[in-house]
């Protein structure tokens, strides 16, 4: 199955709903659906639910459309270097990477919190 046939879901331990709509995504490759998102992350200070990170830069935390309109697609990165596309790209994927593969080496904070 390739990555992007797989779904995200909410890296919030006793949650793991599929996400849709909109979602939260921290510095440290977590994603939350929006419920745990605006929940969890609104605390100040904000500590990832998952790995207990420290969440106190000012893009640490962001909400994201999951399924943004073509009219934004085209838009978002218009003017970017091609450079900064592909680097933008690559991140985005080793992101979904590390979610549908997530580390297995005992963590007990590791995605699955």
């Amino acid at each position: 199955m390739s990555v992007c046939e797989d779904m995200l879901l909410c890296n919030y331990c006793k949650c793991r709903v599929k996400l849709s709509g909109y979602a939260w995504v921290t510095a440290c490759s977590h994603i939350f659906c929006d419920q745990h998102g605006s929940g969890e992350l609104s605390r100040s200070p904000a500590v990832c639910p998952a790995c207990n990170s420290a969440l106190s830069g000012k893009l640490d935390i962001v909400c994201i459309e999951l399924s943004p309109s073509e009219e934004h697609k085209a838009m978002v990165l218009a003017g970017l270097r091609p450079e900064t596309v592909l680097d933008i790209s690559s991140r985005a994927l080793s992101f979904w990477t590390y979610q549908v593969n997530p580390p297995q080496v005992g963590h007990q904070h590791d995605v699955l919190g």
